[in-house]
């Protein structure tokens, strides 16, 4: 039986600690902590020496962890299991074999990620150059200075540190792309002709894959998660509510998705519909949940879809299926 470790040091053999959340979904990470499971955030990750010892074990999350983690994990002496996703460990694998190639790598994804922040210290470790690019306007930016159209030095007024680790578009003139895995597969196409563009511009020749490669390292779940996202919106569903963690990136983009066709909500568990009168929800321009009135229309019959991201429970899903079924049925 696992038993809780709360103080720096002195952990009991049977100690059990997770490297950050093991995935994006608060009901996950309760259900481990309350088996006495020891989730560290991200600046106790940076000390785990101060925590774990040599008798304990260590979980690596889905997202992966740092090279140097990996190392000073190692020189610990602890039991790790390394629960990294393999989809990760592949966009790794394709975007460090790109980077010793010679093409610096852009990353379609969240720079603060944490799969994003490994994956920059996967490049950093592997001697590449890499800059992230959060949305299609961003990438957008990076083409117009790949073709031209905004001044070349005004990279680093762009880009900061936290972005990238170079200091010019030099490097990007051989240019490889992937994605965060969990980012929308459909942008990330768009990401990739916005590529083709700027470097057709740029050299005025047919890209030849000596100059621009893609890999579409979005993973299989999560393509599979918005083709039957789209497959809903589109049966005439009156409203959407898409259930999972606030910081889950695929769940995100769901919803992203989802308001792209009817009216939508995203949850993060059953308790969030307090009535058929008020919801608590993710507003994307607000750090914070909002409460939303009047989000249920009073017209009967009514159609409400529900979608869940990849790292949502089952349990939590029907929980809010039946609590919906308290307000329609």
């Amino acid at each position: 039986m696992l038993e809780k470790s709360c103080d720096a040091g002195g952990s009991d053999p049977s100690s059990l600690f997770l490297l950050g959340q093991i995935i994006h979904n608060p009901w996950v990470n309760d259900y481990f902590s309350g088996l006495g499971v020891r989730i560290l955030d991200s600046d106790q990750v940076d000390r785990l020496e101060e925590f774990i010892t040599p008798s304990d074990r260590a979980v690596i999350p889905a997202f992966g962890v740092k090279v140097d983690i990996e190392r000073r994990l190692a020189q610990v002496g602890c039991e790790v299991i390394d629960t990294t996703c393999g989809d990760v460990r592949r966009l790794w694998v394709w975007a460090c074999r790109a980077a010793k190639n010679g093409f610096a790598v852009l990353i379609f994804g969240r720079a603060g990620h944490d799969e994003t922040v490994v994956t920059k210290s996967r490049l950093d470790a592997a001697g590449g150059k890499y800059l992230v690019v959060g949305d299609l306007s961003e990438a957008g930016i990076f083409a117009d200075m790949i073709s031209g159209a905004i001044p070349p030095e005004k990279f680093t007024e762009f880009f900061p540190p936290a972005c990238t680790n170079a200091e010019s578009i030099e490097p990007f003139l051989q240019l490889a792309q992937v994605s965060q895995t969990t980012m929308l597969y459909s942008d990330t196409v768009a990401v990739r002709k916005i590529l083709e563009d700027a470097f057709v511009a740029r050299f005025a020749d047919q890209v030849s894959p000596e100059k621009l490669l893609f890999e579409p390292t979005v993973c299989h779940a999560t393509q599979d998660h918005q083709t039957a996202a789209a497959t809903l919106c589109c049966s005439g569903c009156d409203l959407v509510m898409v259930v999972g963690g606030f910081g889950s990136s695929n769940t995100r983009h769901l919803y992203e998705l989802a308001r792209g066709y009817v009216p939508a909500f995203f949850i993060e568990n059953a308790e969030a519909i307090v009535s058929d009168r008020r919801v608590i929800a993710f507003d994307p321009g607000l750090t914070e949940p909002v409460a939303l009135d009047d989000w249920l229309p009073t017209d009967r019959p009514l159609s409400v879809g529900v979608l869940a991201g990849a790292s949502s429970p089952e349990i939590v899903v029907g929980q809010v299926i039946d609590r919906l079924a308290e307000f329609l049925l």
